[in-house]
């Protein structure tokens, strides 16, 4: 239905539309072009055109910018603005909704945007008039007071509200207020631009002068820099004084903020005019962003990082574990802004999550991919981006074309990059995860004999120069981490999006494989096999700790070797030799299954050589797992297979190590005869190669058996020596298997409070190891004790967290000791109430791998809900 207009006649939105363009303005003769408003709105001439012929309605976010202009150019009428703004949004809006198939409300109009919108326009209107007054001034000498009483800007209301980055905030403004000269660096899309003006919209009433906006984006001369600097302040050239010494002469007595915004192609122009208003100006605060430092003097660089995203689980994602991150309030505030009744649920959230976790949490690429919510579901949002560069191409039209599509954002940053720069940037891509400078030095860097383009070669002296400029424009992020020291304690890393984009460098039209990616992948392969078997070295000593962390931080580096290796272009071998070893650190932590998928395919391609060290300790390797998950056939089999090839190989510790898994399997089968003569064999090979930890893991396997055959005083001599040998190496991890194996010899002799003692040993060793699984043996050991000692509810709960964390494992009793721990659980059900034995139960369930530690070894007081076990008869008293 139509409306009446200002003048009392009825109007559409077209007519609306062209009445208030072509008002008169205040000081100007000339009606505005159609031309000059679509250039104010930032659309193109056609489209104000098919609006003011009523054939297209302006979306919500063109009006808003519509009415801004409206008001920058004055043609709404001196205190009626609201009155008018509101009955073209009106007018607009019902047309909109009142279209044939429209099924989308039209947002209401926002007063509290369109009040801000209007105090602004009216501090621009004063601050102009007030700014030439005092060039004006100056000119003749004069020193006035500007009378301003609103502080003036050019910051125009952003269309979308600003979310998260509070602390960020906070800082940058402190830091403004200390130094008066801050940059913020970042990656392409990361929200340096959207953070300054948004610091510089909190800080208004902290500087008198004024919060200044130039924007450097589409300036390409760097000789124009001062002139479009003086233009956004109104300020004119004073005769016989250049631009600069005009910015000088006015702005050294102001107190201003001014935002210098995208300087990256300008660096040294920047650079120059920022250091010498820093030097001249004492009032003048100065905000730059830069995908690349400006290195002035005076210069604090603020690094903006991604939004936070959801945290990487293995467990279900809830919306109420996901609703306040950064990445995922953004998500939800742009897909609301086509489907208003958007909501994040249960349901979603792991969809969600995935998402602003594949995007990195970068703004563009969640605003970019919110765009698309009007025509993909969240699933096929997310199974889309793995094709992002295409799928993240619905920016606003307003916006600078380098900002419309997810690629044009990259191309931006990857061609201001000298070829040196981007040959390095591209090679980076064949990490995962984080990396240290000895692995680009060795991966990247590779002499011109191996390639047919001498132009494909890095010198290694240019590694670190060339590393530095791409962190300095923020290409490349940083990692610094507490827990290493030396020099593998910093790390870098690419951002999922930056690792794509440089992997599609590599690669040929049609995804076609380079030869310089092939032998990235090549080179990166065998860095991480020879990482591993440095590694392989210092499991079995005191330095287990320090490889450890070494290995988790290449984790997903060797996960990206395995996978490479498994390809039609890898090197099987490769695969082989990584995981043959590997296996020992999949043990420790606790990632069994994934271990065992890698050695199972890996052997599944692996022809079965004779006399190959690799394949024997890759199927040994396999074996472990397989016997620790209980599946004892298949174990037993892969047992014999890796001994028969570690003897054909000729390697005498590597038998040795494949005939311990041997004595196992044979105890299990009562064969403890043969179990014996392979024990001792191991023993006998393990002291002539001189190896003590191979020997300490040999004697300890020996003294099972004689416990097996109940020689005592024998077995525990054994266990005595292997303990020690453990302790000579420093491996103290590995200390808790004699400790265990004592506890076990004194219980069955009904040394109670020795095995005890031997078993809470044990126990205290395992903290710091992420994996359980010798946690929980320990713990089944120290509940036997505790059961023959007549304390069945704590029995029970030591019990129950055992079996908590093996399940969580996926590992089961071992063969040699289901009997034992068949017998014991029938005792506790025996002596305990059906009741009692549940409440024990889920009490030790309920416990960490920590809680179960601190209980074991004395802190009755741990419990949740406030109770603990008691120590009698299984009731529970209330704390």
């Amino acid at each position: 239905m139509p409306h009446a207009t200002p003048e009392g006649e009825l109007a559409t939105p077209d007519q609306l539309l062209r009445l208030f363009r072509v008002r008169p303005r205040v000081g100007c003769k000339k009606k505005l072009r159609q031309i000059d408003m679509a250039a104010l709105v930032g659309i193109e001439t056609r489209t104000l055109q098919l609006w003011e012929c009523g054939e297209r309605l302006p979306s919500p976010d063109n009006l808003q910018r519509l009415i801004g202009a409206l008001l920058a150019e004055r043609l709404l009428l001196p205190g009626e603005e609201e009155q008018e703004a509101q009955l073209l949004w009106k007018t607009v809006a019902q047309a909109y909704e009142e279209r044939p198939g429209t099924y989308r409300l039209y947002p209401p109009f926002d007063e509290r945007w369109f009040r801000r919108l209007l105090h602004d326009a009216t501090h621009m209107l004063t601050a102009e008039q007030g700014l030439h007054q005092e060039v004006q001034a100056e000119k003749r000498g004069e020193h006035t007071g500007s009378g301003v009483p609103y502080t003036p800007t050019n910051l125009r209301p952003h269309p979308t509200s600003f979310l998260g980055r509070g602390p960020d905030l906070a800082e940058i403004k402190q830091l403004l207020v200390h130094t008066h000269f801050v940059t913020l660096t970042g990656a392409g899309g990361c929200g340096k631009t959207r953070l300054a003006q948004q610091v510089g919209e909190d800080m208004l009433d902290q500087y008198t002068d004024g919060v200044w906006l130039v924007e450097l984006a589409t300036l390409t001369d760097a000789a124009l820099l001062p002139g479009l600097i003086a233009t956004t302040l109104a300020l004119a050239e004073q005769p016989r004084h250049t631009l600069l010494e005009t910015l000088v002469a006015v702005l050294q007595h102001k107190r201003m903020l001014l935002i210098l915004d995208n300087c990256e192609h300008l660096v040294e122009a920047c650079a120059s005019i920022a250091e010498h208003l820093h030097a001249s100006c004492p009032e003048l605060s100065l905000l730059i962003t830069s995908r690349e430092a400006l290195n002035a003097d005076d210069e604090t660089v603020w690094q903006v990082a991604p939004l936070a995203v959801p945290a990487r689980s293995l467990q279900s994602v809830t919306a109420a574990q996901i609703r306040h991150t950064e990445a995922v309030q953004l998500f939800l505030a742009r897909a609301r802004l086509l489907l208003p009744h958007f909501e994040l649920t249960d349901q979603n959230a792991p969809t969600i999550a995935s998402i602003c976790q594949r995007l990195d949490g970068i703004p563009l690429a969640l605003e970019l991919a919110a765009a698309r919510m009007n025509l993909l579901s969240l699933e096929q949002l997310a199974e889309r981006l793995e094709d992002r560069f295409h799928l993240l191409t619905a920016g606003r039209r307003t916006a600078l074309p380098r900002h419309q599509t997810l690629r044009a954002t990259l191309d931006w940053s990857y061609e201001s990059l000298s070829q040196k720069e981007q040959q390095l940037f591209r090679r980076l891509s064949v990490f995962a995860g984080e990396w240290t400078l000895e692995a680009i030095e060795t991966i990247c860097v590779w002499p011109a004999m191996e390639t047919e383009s001498v132009g494909m070669t890095i010198e290694p002296r240019e590694v670190l120069d060339l590393l530095a400029k791409l962190v300095n424009k923020s290409l490349v992020l940083t990692v610094s981490t507490a827990q290493e020291a030396g020099p593998h304690a910093f790390r870098y890393r690419l951002l999922e999006t930056m690792k794509r984009y440089g992997q599609e460098q590599l690669e040929e039209w049609r995804g076609k494989s380079t030869q310089e990616q092939l032998l990235l992948q090549k080179h990166h392969a065998r860095y991480y096999m020879e990482l591993v078997e440095q590694a392989d070295r210092h499991l079995r000593s005191g330095a287990r700790e320090t490889w450890l962390v070494r290995l988790r931080a290449a984790q997903e580096n060797l996960r990206a070797a395995l996978a490479w290796s498994l390809s039609l272009q890898g090197e099987l071998e490769v695969g082989m030799r990584i995981a043959g070893m590997l296996y020992w650190f999949w043990l420790h932590e606790g990632i069994w299954s994934e271990g065992r998928s890698w050695l199972e395919k890996l052997l599944a391609q692996a022809p079965r050589y004779a006399e190959h060290v690799p394949l024997a300790r890759a199927v040994h390797g396999l074996s472990v797992l397989v016997w620790v998950q209980g599946e004892r056939q298949q174990a037993e089999h892969l047992a014999r297979e890796a001994a028969a090839l570690a003897l054909r190989s000729g390697d005498d510790c590597l038998f040795a190590t494949a005939l311990r898994l041997l004595v196992q399997v044979e105890l299990s089968q009562g064969n403890q005869k043969t179990a014996r003569k392979f024990a001792e064999e191991s023993v006998r090979l393990a002291r002539e190669q001189g190896d003590h930890w191979n020997l300490a893991s040999s004697l300890s396997v020996l003294g099972t058996v004689l416990q097996a055959q109940e020689e005592y005083l024998q077995a525990e001599q054994i266990y005595q020596e292997s303990l020690h040998g453990f302790e000579e190496t420093g491996d103290r991890w590995e200390q808790t298997g004699p400790l265990r194996s004592l506890g076990h010899l004194a219980w069955m002799q009904g040394k109670y409070e020795q095995a005890a003692h031997f078993y809470t040993r044990s126990i205290a060793l395992c903290q710091g190891m992420r994996g359980t699984w010798l946690l929980t043996r320990g713990l089944e050991g120290l509940a036997r004790v505790v059961c023959a000692q007549g304390n069945f509810p704590r029995a029970v709960a030591l019990l129950a967290a055992a079996e908590e964390q093996r399940s969580a494992l996926g590992a089961v009793v071992l063969p040699t000791m289901r009997a034992d721990y068949n017998h014991m659980l029938s005792v506790l059900r025996t002596s305990l109430s059906s009741q009692a034995f549940e409440e024990a139960w889920r009490f030790g369930s309920s416990m960490s791998a920590e809680q179960s530690m601190a209980y074991a070894l004395g802190d009755d007081a741990i419990s949740l809900h406030g109770r603990r076990l008691s120590e009698d008869s299984g009731e529970h008293a209330h704390e």
